[in-house]
């Protein structure tokens, strides 16, 4: 039987990306190179905040769907960034006690561009050191990660080995 997977995220599992303020669809796609490895449900939709995430995952049966649980959440919290981490928390706390393994994805780096995105961009920091999660940065960093990715391949390739 083949690892199942659902992923919550905005643009990157749209497999779309901003380019010069604008969205545009991605070359590696990440998404379809996950599907011909593992069963993927893609949660993903334009527009989903961590609370959005929080209930869907708590109103499916997640403990016996999925084994793990990409999380690329941010994009669209950035009016709320004071209380992204909590949700965070909780989400990640959710999959933890049904025994799905969380992945966490930093914001694209194109987003920090404001103050509000480098609330959300340290607070994904933070849950993924202090909970110990498998993480995902993409753009140059000295922080305690998983993986350092430059460009979307990079992205994929590491998500496939996460994986």
């Amino acid at each position: 039987m083949r690892k199942r997977i659902a992923i919550f995220g905005g643009s990157l599992f749209q497999d779309i990306k901003i380019e010069n303020k604008k969205y545009i669809t991605t070359k590696n796609q990440v998404s379809i190179k996950l599907s011909k490895n593992y069963d993927i449900e893609n949660y993903s939709v334009q527009g989903l905040t961590a609370y959005r995430a929080l209930h869907l995952i708590r109103s499916i049966p997640i403990k016996e769907l999925y084994n793990d649980c990409i999380i690329a959440l941010g994009e669209n919290d950035l009016n709320h960034p004071l209380a992204f981490e909590g949700v965070l928390k909780e989400i990640i706390n959710e999959l933890l006690k049904n025994n799905v393994r969380p992945l966490l994805v930093s914001l694209p780096k194109e987003i920090l561009s404001s103050e509000a995105a480098y609330m959300i961009q340290d607070a994904i920091d933070r849950v993924a050191v202090d909970m110990n999660i498998d993480y995902i940065y993409e753009g140059n960093t000295d922080k305690m990660v998983s993986y350092v990715v430059l460009d979307d391949e990079d992205m994929s390739n590491a998500i496939l080995e996460l994986c």
